[in-house]
């Protein structure tokens, strides 16, 4: 028996386990993000934002005693495109404001210099695994021309699940133009 477990034991010793990593992703206007797990702080309900008069998608929210910039991850990640509605779908101001208020979520990650910050997302964050071998860089020339900002790479191999783009966390930190519109 000794002798067959040493088999099985070299069998599996063989094979080797491709590592996995841990992501918070979430839905944005019809497309689905990630985030790594190791660059988030905390997931809490979205509670007030203030200070953004111009509705640039700066802001600031108090947590746990200290304001934190809130940066409004749609206008980041879409550069302020317009979403686009179907007939079919409820907008905003057809459902309670009970539901509205459930949805909303605040991812607080860290930047490049440890500050926290907030990003408000729509939906419900859910933990998933992905395996590195599922991860698959974008066109190059779907990032130059392609309408969504601050994506690294691809999740593509998460079975009966659409594309998932991989956020950088380095590049929706860093200061943008503002416009006025």
């Amino acid at each position: 028996m000794a002798i067959f477990s040493t088999l099985r034991s070299r069998r599996f010793a063989n094979k080797q386990q491709e590592t996995t990593q841990q992501m918070i992703t979430f839905r944005l206007r019809r497309e689905w993000f990630a985030l790594p797990i190791l660059t988030i702080h905390k997931v809490v309900f979205l509670g007030e934002i203030y200070g953004d008069p111009h509705r640039t998608g700066i802001s600031i929210t108090k947590y746990e005693g200290r304001e934190i910039l809130v940066i409004d991850v749609g206008k980041r990640i879409f550069n302020n495109a317009p979403e686009v509605k179907l007939v079919s779908e409820q907008t905003d101001s057809e459902l309670p404001l009970s539901v509205l208020e459930q949805r909303r979520y605040l991812i607080i990650l860290y930047s490049e210099e440890q500050n926290l910050i907030g990003l408000p997302i729509d939906s419900q964050p859910i933990m998933r695994y992905a395996t590195q071998s599922a991860f698959k860089v974008l066109p190059e020339n779907y990032l130059v021309q392609g309408n969504i900002q601050c994506v690294s790479s691809q999740i593509i191999d998460l079975p009966d699940h659409p594309p998932i783009f991989l956020l950088e966390t380095f590049l929706l930190s860093q200061p943008q133009a503002i416009n006025w519109r």
